[in-house]
């Protein structure tokens, strides 16, 4: 029957569980085919104060002075009883009232409905003075009515018979007997008085005396509610205080062989299992495997331990593997139902672990599960309910949100670590350094060009490592960089190394912004380039050497080809004169 009006035992187990309207509707409709009772829904309502789930709204309507009281506050308790209808109420008579009912928007309700809520009220006078409260119901909404109507009625109890019966007593002594003293003989008078006045007294002492009763009764009841009030106090504190401490593991602890360790301890501690266990998938998501768990004898463990579901195996149909594959929590109240439907490594590792029922919830992130978590009771054998399901889901929530902030952030360190790895190798030397110009981060060539270690660097400012000049150049570059928030490129940098020497780098800087897009600093790589500076310097000497050379040279080969035209010239005019000679006689005056 729950099977068919999709309600399962742990469901009903569970006195906090609310069914919705088509459940309801569809498990009147099978008690009544398997009854043959038309009239189930208004027996069934008549026995809502002695059902086992209704003991602590049992004692909750105990708590109140008269029956008159709880009908008369129905209209704030029947939230209690159903959440489907509004309910209004008026008293017409001491042991008589008016209640109306009118179902909430969206509720289709049924005739059935109404009459469960007449066995209901009927009910109640069960609890104050024994017997079903008489019920008229001259208005139903299901027959066209504006609103179901019941006028409730029911006997006296012996206190309020007793109490009229004083009060009409205590009034006739007090008009009755003075009046009859025009009437009386002063001696008669007399004696009817006091007898008169005794018998109001006994009656005074004898309500007095039901009252007492009817306030132990319900002092009684409400030790009863007191003591249920404390204990769910204190589970509502200890659950606050588990889902507190969940929460801080899940946000702080960074590393998943310690998040899920400290979260089963905190489930050992604070929950009322005997055993839990939490396997996580690897990461080809092939297998499901023990992580961490408690409650487990040191056999048990290792078991466990060695024990592996297969998550690629279509023919695994494990509790365990269909919570991870379909994403959805199960309870299994009695695992020897479902034995068939195991696989044969299933059932045996259950016999092995003596599981007789289980709460099993997948740990998911994002619509991907990264595991299971499960619970169970050896000892207690202690009936699992639909609110504990409810509690390790969200227990499974923050484990796997804890699982993911932890595979994140050591990806993070990864990256990072590989980053360091990078700009520790590289030959140029990486910096950061806040809107001031102080060094926050520096690898290892920064500190060699700048000839410091490490530890002398943080906290530095720049302008430390340079004169007024270079320091007035560098600022300019950081400006337009910090107002235009485009990289910029600084070249022939000056630094004066911890040993006075001089080096000249060239740097790139770009701006750093937070994740407000708020600028913060400014990160650059720096190039040592003196012994290239050095170089080029040598080069240009030796090429203006070289050129001046050249110069010389061509000088050289100008004037040697002048003078030997000259030569040319000068030999043929020089030749004239011996030629003149040899024509002139010897004795010749012009010889001289």
């Amino acid at each position: 029957m729950l099977k068919y009006a999709n309600m399962t035992q742990y469901e009903v187990n569970d006195t906090g569980h609310w069914f919705n309207q088509a459940q309801v509707d569809r498990f009147q409709k099978i008690l009544v085919r398997k009854t043959g009772n038309s009239n189930i829904a208004r027996d069934a309502g008549r026995y809502i104060t002695s059902s086992r789930g209704m003991s602590s709204l049992k004692r909750y309507f105990l708590s109140f002075m008269s029956l008159a009281d709880v009908y008369m506050l129905m209209g704030k308790l029947y939230n209690t009883l159903s959440r489907g209808a509004f309910v209004e109420t008026k008293k017409l008579r001491s042991n008589r009232v008016k209640i109306e009912s009118v179902p909430k928007p969206g509720i289709n309700e049924h005739p059935n409905q109404c009459e469960n809520r007449m066995g209901s009220f009927e009910s109640i006078a069960l609890l104050f003075i024994g017997k079903l409260a008489t019920i008229k119901h001259p208005v139903c909404f299901h027959k066209g009515g504006g609103c179901c109507r019941y006028i409730i009625s029911w006997e006296k109890t012996q206190y309020a018979i007793w109490k009229t019966v004083r009060n009409y007593s205590l009034l006739f002594c007090i008009l009755g007997i003075p009046a009859l003293i025009f009437f009386l003989p002063f001696l008669p008078w007399a004696t009817f008085s006091l007898t008169c006045v005794f018998i109001t007294i006994v009656f005074s002492f004898y309500t007095v005396y039901l009252e007492k009763q009817e306030l132990i009764k319900t002092i009684e009841s409400q030790g009863g509610e007191a003591k249920d009030i404390i204990d769910e106090m204190n589970i509502s504190y200890d659950n606050a205080l588990f889902n507190e401490k969940i929460s801080r593991v899940a946000a702080t602890v960074r590393d998943v062989d310690k998040l899920v360790s400290t979260v089963t301890r905190i489930m050992e501690e604070r929950l009322d299992f005997d055993r839990g266990i939490v396997m996580l998938a690897n990461k080809e998501k092939t297998r499901l495997t023990y992580f961490a768990g408690y409650g487990y004898s040191g056999e048990d463990k290792q078991v466990l331990q060695q024990t592996e579901f297969h998550l690629d195996n279509p023919d695994s149909t494990g509790i365990f593997v269909k919570s991870h594959k379909k994403l959805k929590p199960f309870l299994v109240d009695n695992l020897s139902d479902t034995r068939k439907r195991l696989s044969t490594r299933s059932r045996q590792l259950a016999n092995k672990m003596g599981v007789k029922s289980l709460i099993c919830v997948p740990i998911i992130y994002e619509n991907e599960s990264f595991g299971i978590l499960a619970v169970d009771n050896v000892k207690s054998k202690r009936l699992l309910t639909q609110s504990e399901i409810n509690l390790l889901s969200g227990v499974s929530s923050q484990l796997a949100l804890g699982i993911a902030n932890a595979m994140s952030f050591q990806k993070l360190q990864e990256s990072e670590e590989k980053y360091r790895t990078v700009l520790e190798n590289i030959e140029e030397g990486y910096f950061e350094v806040d809107l001031g110009g102080n060094f926050t981060f520096f690898n290892e060539a920064t500190c060699k060009i700048l000839g410091h270690e490490k530890d002398e660097l943080i906290g530095i400012n720049n302008r430390k490592y340079m004169n007024e000049e270079n320091a007035k150049k560098i600022f300019h570059t950081f400006n337009k960089v910090y107002q235009n928030e485009k990289p910029a490129k600084v070249v022939d940098w000056e630094l004066t190394r911890k040993d006075g020497s001089v080096r000249i780098v060239e740097i790139s800087v770009s701006l750093i912004k937070d994740e407000n897009k708020q600028s913060t600093g400014f990160r650059g790589v720096a190039r040592d380039v003196t012994d290239r500076r050095l170089r080029e310097r040598e080069r240009k000497r030796l090429e203006a050497q070289l050129q001046q050379a050249q110069k010389m040279e061509a000088l050289g080969t100008l004037a040697g080809g002048v003078a030997h035209d000259l030569n040319n010239i000068l030999s043929g005019i020089v030749s004239y004169p011996e030629l003149l000679l040899m024509e002139i006689p010897e004795g010749s005056p012009l010889r001289r």
